[in-house]
């Protein structure tokens, strides 16, 4: 009986420990606005969650950024509420100031002061999403869609 309780115990013990050590994930609410800069990425997938329960407008997203560099970095955010992320949108994702590999999905978008090689990666990369969209729809909505687009980059003249 005593060796049976000590098994027991033991094992209540280990259990305890496991849990209280488990580290769970941090979140953008665990720290400071001012912790984190802003850098350019693109969002690599952006599916619905695996609970059928779940809204339609909350994704797993996973994005690249540091998209100057030749290894950038990959992020990835679970649960995420957001209606915006589609695969192969450019978005901004903000970046802890001490510790680049915490990021979050920051918003959908394009930053104004893109470097040379990022501007170039940008380029490509709508370039070829032009192309697959091209591919995909009819010549007379493409050519209306191309139409109504802005034709050169505004920011750039400043």
């Amino acid at each position: 009986v005593v060796s049976n309780l000590r098994k027991t115990l033991t094992i209540l013990i280990s259990l305890s420990f496991g849990l209280i050590s488990c580290k769970s994930e941090k979140k953008y609410s665990d720290f400071n606005e001012s912790d984190f800069y802003e850098v350019q990425g693109i969002i690599n997938y952006a599916n619905p969650t695996s609970d059928p329960f779940d809204s339609s407008t909350e994704k797993n997203v996973s994005f690249t950024y540091f998209l100057d560099r030749p290894n950038p970095k990959t992020g990835i955010e679970n649960n995420l509420e957001m209606f915006e992320a589609q695969n192969g949108y450019p978005l901004i994702v903000l970046v802890h100031k001490e510790d680049e590999n915490i990021s979050f999905y920051g918003r959908v978008g394009i930053l104004e002061n893109l470097n040379e090689k990022e501007k170039e990666f940008l380029s490509k990369h709508i370039e070829k999403e032009m192309s697959k969209l091209k591919k995909k729809t009819p010549e007379y909505i493409y050519n209306a869609l191309i139409k109504d687009s802005v034709k050169e980059n505004k920011t750039d003249k400043k």
